[in-house]
């Protein structure tokens, strides 16, 4: 449950950091909120008063179940399988249950001891890598013309005979 709740905190601190340090997530969040604002505060309301209509059910059938035991009345018990040493304390059938299966356990015999050998040590070989790769020996160049930014070609006979075709 600690571990749970310290990935939870953790991802939380790395979302608001990214929001605080990246722009284009502000702008996103900026507008999601201003376009479905309303809807969000719609839903998280009825989502908060369903939780508490809900444990206040629960709350209500809890009280009604104790107030049901203690309005009960006591039959005195006398050596029920589910009784404790202790007189006048009962168990509940489960744990009554528990008890008996370790007291099962208790009478069998131990497992047997679990031998340990070490592995023969050999090395390991790695697989041989793939083949060098072959690089461009021709890079093209980028040349900026006003606000676009256009590759220079490599080959500029290609040009002339692409306008020749023309």
């Amino acid at each position: 449950m600690i571990l749970q709740m310290l990935v939870i905190l953790l991802l939380s601190s790395w979302i608001v950091e990214e929001y605080l340090n990246n722009i284009y997530l502000q702008a996103y969040v900026n507008d999601v909120v201003q376009a479905d604002g309303s809807l969000i505060a719609v839903l998280m309301t009825i989502s908060g008063l369903g939780v508490a209509l809900g444990l206040f059910k629960v709350l209500k059938s809890t009280h009604r179940q104790i107030g049901a035991l203690v309005t009960q009345p006591q039959v005195p018990t006398s050596a029920r399988v589910g009784s404790s040493s202790i007189p006048g304390l009962d168990l509940h059938p489960m744990v009554a249950a528990l008890k008996a299966d370790m007291a099962h356990q208790a009478s069998m015999e131990p497992l047997p001891p679990v031998e340990l050998r070490q592995a023969p040590s050999t090395p390991i070989q790695a697989p041989p890598g793939p083949p060098p790769t072959r690089t461009l020996a021709v890079v093209p160049t980028t040349i900026v013309t006003g606000n676009m930014p256009v590759l220079k070609r490599a080959n500029p006979e290609q040009d002339k005979t692409e306008n020749s075709h023309q």
